[in-house]
């Protein structure tokens, strides 16, 4: 803990700013060297470093010299791999009843309102860069005329007790950073007098002497040592004035910290630039050597003393002569730097790469060759998520931490609203009083954006193998391939099936109906009702609006059969199929003697044979007779 005098800062009754003052004082004097390598960490990433008045720092050589940037390289790779997601917020009702879901659902929209309206993703990824170059992003939370805002914050204007550094919990923190009078005096119009006429800071002046009306301020927070302790405490000061002194309950800072990966031994992390330091010392005194080396390299003329040969003959033009007397001259092209040299330059960034974890093509945003098909490029993706699988969900993680924080103000704030916008149905005000859940009865959970991969070959390969193996109807499969321009394409496609969905939304959130019509799929509509139907009774919907399913099924279902083609009645002694009215045939008559009506044998066409004769009298009906080869013998005309 930092004491002045035997009492702590947060002890002081009243005025406690210059207490505060000489405590942040020692600290950053203590804590020198941290914020010396803070301002390396910058100057290797390509950016200033700043010195006490605000200047750059020198470079080693007042002319341009070769720079092979590796750590810029491997923070902006690192970033677009990682940061590039945009994870959502969704909150899980535990046994929850409907209405307690629809709160839930209701708070989803509400935060997601807010995590565009704060720019969340924008400031994030810029706190995420902060981590990579110097170990630890900051973004700070604050409520200001009723919004919320998001800030990002420099690690070296934060000041961190050095005997709390170590720890996992520090109970006091202090922000310092340069301020404009006038903004300050308008915040803060009781201390107007103080602010302006404060004394001037040798960081206020710019490097030709000139003041730039800034003023240095500090925001200190201690933490209550226990619930209900009573001693934290809240304080906005100047080095001559007490700005604001105020309670503080809360049992955390208002800043979401990124880190590139935990320290053991500090509460800050380490960066990824800290990886690869000496490499890129090392790479940039092998490209000064080589530099050097070869504007040294240039080729020479020796020339024996007392030959005879004029100047200006030694010239560079094509096909020029050289009159000479006694030795001819003789040129020599030295060899400017060794191979060796750039093999090791070449094993140095090779190694950086391989240090980090980054692939030195994926830096490069270019793909291996030979790698083409959309299975491929999965697996490489893969393998290369690997190694970022911590710091990734670390990343995720932050916008828990933002949700909390910003739920922990606007409970604070009383009519608080937020604007979200989705598709179906557009922007939508939330009001603060309709969303509001108790802690304990939901649990935040990250949600990706996709979980599809990102390249359109890598994408549609995952979306065919789905809809192949019976995953995906190819509706969903539609859905799902959202890419920019089949986008219009995928909305007219999947148009029957978002509608029926915004229909059943719209009973169950807000009890809107609107029935059946015969232009929609009322098949698929009665699935998916029925669906919504057996979930919202488990869920415990209100029986009014599953009443509205139900009626919209049996609309649906009388749709469906009034469009089935109708079968007229049959007439009276009508045959089944017969058209127009045909009476039904009469009894038949007796069928003629076989051969009877048949024209006589020698009149039948070529390749007919007559018929048989007769069948005698006598024999017994139904009874067949076998007939010989050479046909009925002839009858004697005695029998």
């Amino acid at each position: 803990m930092s004491m002045i005098e035997d009492i702590f800062w947060w002890q002081v009754e009243e005025d406690p700013h210059e207490a505060i003052s000489d405590n942040i004082k020692i600290i950053r004097d203590e804590q020198d060297g941290f914020y010396s390598s803070l301002d390396l960490h910058m100057a290797l990433y390509g950016g200033a470093a700043k010195g006490k008045a605000g200047t750059a720092l020198a470079s080693l050589s007042n002319r341009p010299r070769l720079t092979f940037n590796i750590c810029h390289s491997l923070c902006q790779a690192a970033q677009a791999k990682i940061a590039k997601h945009k994870p959502s917020i969704s909150f899980l009702t535990s046994g929850g009843d409907w209405s307690q879901k629809r709160k839930a659902k209701q708070l989803d929209k509400f935060m997601q309102g807010q995590i565009y309206e704060t720019e969340a993703y924008e400031i994030a990824q810029r706190a995420f860069l902060d981590a990579c170059i110097v170990g630890t992003g900051a973004i700070k939370i604050y409520i200001e005329n009723k919004r919320i805002h998001l800030e990002r914050v420099r690690l070296d204007e934060l000041t961190l007790d050095t005997y709390e550094g170590a720890l996992d919990s520090p109970r006091q923190l202090f922000q310092t950073k340069m301020v404009s009078r006038h903004v300050l005096a308008s915040s803060f119009p009781d201390k107007e007098s103080e602010i302006l006429n404060q004394e001037d800071d040798e960081e206020e002046y710019t490097t030709t002497g000139r003041a730039s009306g800034m003023v240095k301020c500090h925001e200190s927070w201690h933490l209550p040592s226990a619930p209900g302790a009573g001693n934290g405490r809240h304080v906005i000061s100047i080095d001559g004035a007490t700005l604001l002194d105020e309670a503080y309950s809360k049992d955390d800072f208002p800043f979401v910290f990124i880190r590139w990966t935990s320290n053991p031994e500090s509460y800050w992390g380490n960066g990824l630039i800290k990886e690869v330091k000496g490499i890129q010392v090392e790479i940039n005194k092998l490209l000064a050597q080589i530099q050097e080396q070869m504007h040294l390299g240039t080729p020479k003329i020796f020339i024996e003393h007392g030959s005879k040969i004029s100047s200006a003959h030694l010239n560079n033009r094509a096909w020029g002569a050289i009159e000479y007397k006694g030795t001819k001259p003789d040129f020599f092209v030295p060899r400017a730097v060794s191979g060796e040299t750039f093999s090791h330059l070449d094993r140095l960034v090779s190694q950086a790469y391989q240090l980090t974890g980054i692939s030195e093509l994926a830096a490069q945003s270019k793909k291996p060759v030979g790698l083409d098909s959309g299975r491929a490029l999965r697996e490489f993706s893969d393998i290369e998520s690997e190694r970022f699988m911590v710091v990734g969900q670390a990343y995720e993680a932050t916008f828990v931490r933002i949700a909390k924080h910003v739920i922990e103000l606007v409970k604070g704030s009383s009519g608080y609203s937020s604007m979200s916008f989705s598709p179906d149905s557009g922007v939508e005000h939330i009001d603060w009083s309709d969303v509001d859940i108790q802690e304990d009865e939901y649990v935040m959970r990250v949600q990706p954006t996709g979980s599809l991969p990102q390249t359109p070959a890598a994408k549609l390969a995952s979306v065919t193998e789905m809809h192949m193996n019976g995953m995906l109807t190819p509706e969903e499969a539609h859905q799902l391939l959202d890419f920019p321009d089949l986008e219009q394409s995928n909305k007219m496609r999947n148009a029957h099936l978002d509608l029926i969905d915004k229909l059943i939304d719209d009973i169950i959130d807000k009890g809107k109906y609107r029935g059946p019509e015969k232009y929609m799929n009322l098949g698929l509509g009665i699935e998916r009702f029925q669906q919504a139907w057996n979930l919202g009774v488990i869920e415990g919907i209100p029986e009014k609006r599953v009443a509205l399913l139900r009626r919209w099924m049996t609309q649906a279902v009388e749709l469906v059969e009034a469009g089935k083609p109708k079968q007229e009645p049959m007439m009276p002694g009508m045959m089944p199929g017969a058209e127009g009215g045909m009476p039904p045939m009469g009894p038949m008559g007796p069928m003629p003697p076989m051969g009877e009506g048949l024209p006589p044998p020698d009149m039948l066409p070529p390749g007919m044979a007559p018929p048989p004769p007769p069948m005698p009298e006598g024999l017994p009906p139904g009874e067949a007779m076998a007939l010989p080869p050479e046909g009925i013998p002839e009858l004697p005309a005695a029998l």
